[in-house]
């Protein structure tokens, strides 16, 4: 099992004008570096690499490495010392990684950096996990440059769709609404939909609302013509027959079983016209 282990040498900086990264011998350990803002160039073994926000470099022991950075472009970087314990072969991902969505990454990072300025118990384990989302971050962002911006474009919008669906339960939607937002039209939505999910996009929206009926019958006390009627069903009979179909048993099944809630103070709560 690979474990990693840090060196110590962890860090967050904003580098000085005129600064520039020129180890006078190649690294012992890894490092992992990464740039929060800014831009610069970052050659590795010879091969150049621009920098910017996103950045991601791996460099490995034994790597000869010089860093610029460009001097209207400040850039302001996390860097993360670490070797490897490993009873199996360590195979990291590449030396670059450009993110584009660095959220994720910033927060493993910048808890790294937390981590070595106080003393926490299981510190050292929470490093290894914390690595370990890192490079697994890197080898995914490294298969999806491999995939065709077109198709990545794709998948944006596809996300993008269901977030919608799934923020609003699908209530109110339709495939010429969630087109139109989209600047496309529906038959290409559609297609697309069916492509990367494998559900007509129609269905998904039903599966989304029946998902949200199956919640508010087992979890709230609503009755099935309150749920049905939230969900944007005109007709209970219609909302039934569509509930069955994707559960396979009638909405009355999934009723609530709990009591109503209780005042803290022992009577009913309060109602407000």
């Amino acid at each position: 099992m690979v474990t990693f282990i840090c060196s110590e040498n962890v860090g967050k900086a904003r580098c000085e004008p005129g600064w520039e990264w020129s180890p006078n011998r190649p690294l012992p350990d890894y490092d992992l570096w990464y740039a929060m803002e800014g831009k610069g160039q970052m050659i590795i073994n010879g091969e150049k690499f621009p920098i910017s926000k996103g950045s991601c470099f791996l460099v490995q022991p034994g790597d000869e490495v010089n860093a610029l950075q460009d001097p209207d472009h400040r850039l302001t970087v996390i860097f993360v010392h670490f070797t490897v314990d490993s009873g199996h072969e360590f195979t990291p991902p590449g030396r670059h990684v450009q993110f584009e969505d660095t959220v994720m990454l910033e927060i493993c990072l910048q808890r790294i950096v937390d981590l070595q300025l106080r003393e926490e118990d299981r510190q050292a384990e929470e490093f290894d996990l914390l690595i370990k989302l890192v490079m697994l971050h890197m080898q995914r962002q490294e298969s999806s440059r491999e995939q065709s911006s077109v198709s990545n474009m794709h998948k944006q919008l596809i996300h993008k769709v269901i977030d919608e669906l799934r923020d609003h339960s699908g209530k109110g939607a339709t495939v010429t609404g969630l087109a139109a937002s989209l600047n496309i039209s529906p038959r290409y939505l559609s297609q697309l939909f069916l492509k990367y999910t494998g559900y007509s996009l129609r269905e998904y929206m039903m599966r989304i609302r029946m998902e949200r009926a199956r919640f508010l019958l087992t979890e709230t006390a609503m009755n099935i013509t309150e749920v049905s009627s939230a969900l944007g069903f005109t007709d209970i009979y219609h909302f039934s027959k569509m509930f069955k179909a994707h559960n396979g048993v009638p909405p009355s099944k999934f009723r609530y079983k709990g009591h109503p809630a209780q005042s803290h103070f022992g009577q009913p709560p309060a109602t407000f016209e």
